[in-house]
């Protein structure tokens, strides 16, 4: 049975990773996107990226940054793995790996033109591929997609992310059984970047129970 990986992505603040860790998170997510509500500076990311313990990935999501420009970051914000959630193209994803030494992740926003077919070829060929519901903006919006839509051949490789929250989670695993989930408004306080310890303790235990069938 594969166990459904989480990441609680969105931090800004010390005891909000602490709480994360605790509750038992695989990884933990920083925005390095400026218009984010959730944003942080690779200054002050810094500290928390250093402060989680090993086992546990940290991830960079960056928004159509050139290399240059996430290298800069990554020198001072030193995350272990790139999730790219832009317009960037497959090829440009292929080759952020191979120059920066990191394992990437590519956001899709779902849509009526995704094409299934690039997914399933690039999906092997990556850290990631995470699967989001479409919206105006960059980054999640806390909005549910229509699961189905995601073939068959790839629902165990990829992670789910999009208005995820206690009360549909079991739905997801039983229905898609991604390999992750990533979540960040179903995690928080009415304030965006704020987490609440027992939601991120509540969601870790019900992908427990799920997983469990």
């Amino acid at each position: 049975m594969q166990r459904t990986r989480v990441n609680f992505c969105g931090f800004t603040r010390a005891q909000d990773v602490q709480a994360a860790v605790q509750a038992g998170a695989d990884a933990l997510g920083f925005v390095f996107y400026e218009q984010s509500p959730r944003y942080i500076s690779p200054a002050l990311a810094s500290p928390l990226i250093q402060s989680v313990p090993a086992f546990i990935s940290t991830v960079g999501l960056f928004v159509n940054m050139t290399v240059p420009q996430m290298t800069r970051v990554i020198t001072q914000a030193p995350i272990t793995t790139i999730q790219l959630h832009g317009d960037e193209t497959w090829h440009f994803a292929l080759n952020v790996k191979k120059i920066l030494r990191r394992p990437v992740i590519k956001a899709v926003r779902v849509n009526e033109q995704t094409d299934w077919a690039e997914v399933e070829h690039y999906v092997d060929q990556l850290a990631g591929v995470l699967l989001d519901a479409d919206s105006l903006g960059y980054g999640g919006a806390g909005h549910v997609f229509d699961w189905s839509v995601i073939p068959a051949a790839v629902r165990s490789k990829i992670i789910l992310s999009g208005g995820l929250k206690l009360e549909n989670i079991g739905d997801a695993i039983q229905q898609i059984h991604p390999y992750g989930l990533d979540v960040s408004s179903g995690i928080e306080t009415d304030t965006k970047g704020i987490k609440d310890a027992q939601a991120m303790q509540d969601f870790v235990r019900q992908v427990v129970r799920a997983d469990a069938g």
